[in-house]
């Protein structure tokens, strides 16, 4: 069976790069390098070399595998790995399979190697296992592989399964939709942290319940810890002019910010019409795909209606030759930067990267440089998030919804359209009352028009702006009480079988 398996990963794997060679994309043309074996197998010469400048240290420490397949699953594992390097001393050997996830490896803790997933064949693995002490798997979420998954087992290395739930793996992971093989699959897990109560009943039914924790989802925890402290410290000194510039257009101009965050087509209509009113509305719009051309496309749709917008890249370049110009009249920036002091939300504990000011005066040709900022470089949508008055995230109008989370933990009220429930998280904001979903793209925008056009009247609880600070002071509610997913997993390995669920 697994030879047939290998043989089909073969023969896939030179389809993809015959094909790699034909579809000039940047994006498939990575994912298809990251499945070549040699750029793994050179990461385990690397990370012994790194293995052994720790042990001329004399320090002695256990090394975990973490898998995850994308962006988001990295995110889950952060939070984890940061726990268990803290209390444990652990080092961490990273893979990962979309090239999504690789703006986020600076992140992850005490990694000794890091490496694309390559094609799916045991050898490939059994170098790694015979050159480093791998003594614990993690898996996140769902992207398990047969071939990774049997070598772990024939190699004695303890299976995890972390932020584990029943959504996909009802239909069998790994392509199998037969109770029989979820049995065997799961009974090899010794730990399996599930997100919720449903999905902890759903895998004790084939592994004894005392190898079964009700965790929650790490995803939770990331999202909250970045809004806290604040995530790509290499953005700090951009990101902070970027933050004072958008801070004073709101101040200056009296207008609600929406964050557009990985609009779809439905949600990029939306940020049309806003754009429309622009009086009423000061845009950030934050594409999925940042490349060039899909930066341009997005730019000639604002132009066409004689919107004023501008790319991030060229705005921060103007935005920092006036800092340095009026700097050089205030003679120094520590003298400039002192008069900067920006409120943050109710959930952010103080950062530096906020401690800029509302108060910042830019000149009135800046100020009047753009209605609409394409953000067209990646790694700190989540921080962009805490600027928004409100949120649209795109996605939830077509079943492909992105991540709530991001914006939902800086405290700023998510809208939505109404085909969420691929995404737990979304539905749980929806049902606690911290997100608002919509039917359509309409009844959004006309949600919005009375926003900012219609006078609050008492206790009127219809009114868009009472019904925004509910959803706000729901997700704050909803964050407070999250479990701590990472102190979950580290007792369950110091304790042993303590069930903590």
């Amino acid at each position: 069976m697994y030879f047939l398996y290998e043989f089909f990963q073969y023969f896939l794997y030179f389809l993809m790069l015959f094909f790699s060679k034909i579809i000039m994309h940047k994006k498939f043309k990575r994912f298809c390098e990251l499945r070549n074996p040699s750029l793994f197998l050179n990461e385990i010469q690397n990370a012994k070399l790194r293995i052994a400048s720790e042990n001329l240290s004399h320090k002695s420490f256990p090394i975990y595998w973490f898998h995850v397949a994308s962006a988001g699953e990295m995110e889950q594992a952060i939070p984890v790995a940061k726990k268990l390097n803290d209390k444990l001393g652990a080092r961490f050997f990273l893979t990962y399979y979309s090239p999504s996830a690789e703006p986020f490896l600076k992140n992850f803790p005490a990694i000794i190697g890091s490496a694309g997933l390559p094609v799916d064949i045991h050898k490939y693995y059994q170098k790694l296992f015979d050159n480093i002490k791998i003594e614990k798997m993690f898996f996140v979420r769902y992207d398990i592989w047969p071939s990774l998954f049997n070598s772990c087992i024939k190699n004695k290395v303890e299976l995890n399964l972390i932020s584990a739930s029943a959504k996909k793996t009802r239909k069998g992971l790994l392509g199998f939709i037969s109770e029989s093989w979820n049995k065997k699959y799961y009974s090899n897990f010794t730990n399996i942290f599930a997100v919720s109560l449903d999905d902890f009943n759903y895998f004790s039914k084939y592994t004894p319940k005392n190898n079964v924790f009700l965790s929650g989802d790490a995803k939770w925890a990331r999202a909250y810890e970045r809004a806290l402290y604040g995530g790509n410290k290499n953005l700090i000194s951009e990101f902070s002019k970027f933050y004072s510039y958008c801070s004073a257009q709101k101040e200056v101009y009296s207008k609600k910010c929406i964050v557009f965050g990985s609009p779809h087509l439905e949600e990029h209509k939306i940020a049309l019409k806003c754009a429309s009113i622009k009086e009423k509305f000061f845009i950030i719009y934050v594409p999925h795909n940042v490349d060039d051309k899909a930066c341009q496309s997005v730019l000639d749709d604002f132009y066409s209606l004689g919107i004023k917008a501008v790319l991030y890249s060229e705005l921060i370049i103007k935005i920092q030759n006036e800092i340095v110009i009026k700097n050089s009249k205030e003679n120094t920036d520590k003298e400039f930067i002192k008069n900067l002091d920006i409120e943050h939300n109710d959930l952010k504990l103080p950062n530096h990267i906020y401690n800029l000011k509302k108060s910042n005066k830019f000149s009135a040709e800046l100020m009047n440089y753009c209605e609409v900022i394409i953000v067209d470089k990646v790694g700190f949508l989540a921080e962009i998030y805490e600027l928004g008055d409100i949120a649209i995230v795109g996605g939830g109008f077509d079943g492909q919804i992105h991540n709530v989370l991001e914006p939902a933990a800086h405290g700023v009220p998510v809208l939505i359209g109404n085909v969420y429930l691929r995404a737990r998280e979304a539905g749980e904001l929806v049902k606690a009352g911290g997100a608002i979903s919509f039917q359509n793209r309409n009844e959004l925008f006309q949600f919005l028009v009375h926003w900012v056009s219609l006078i609050e009247k008492g206790t009127d609880s219809t009114h868009p702006a009472k019904r925004l600070g509910l959803a706000k002071a729901k997700t704050l509610q909803l964050f407070k009480s999250i479990p701590d997913t990472s102190e979950i997993i580290l007792q369950a390995f110091l304790k042993g079988k303590i069930n903590i669920g």
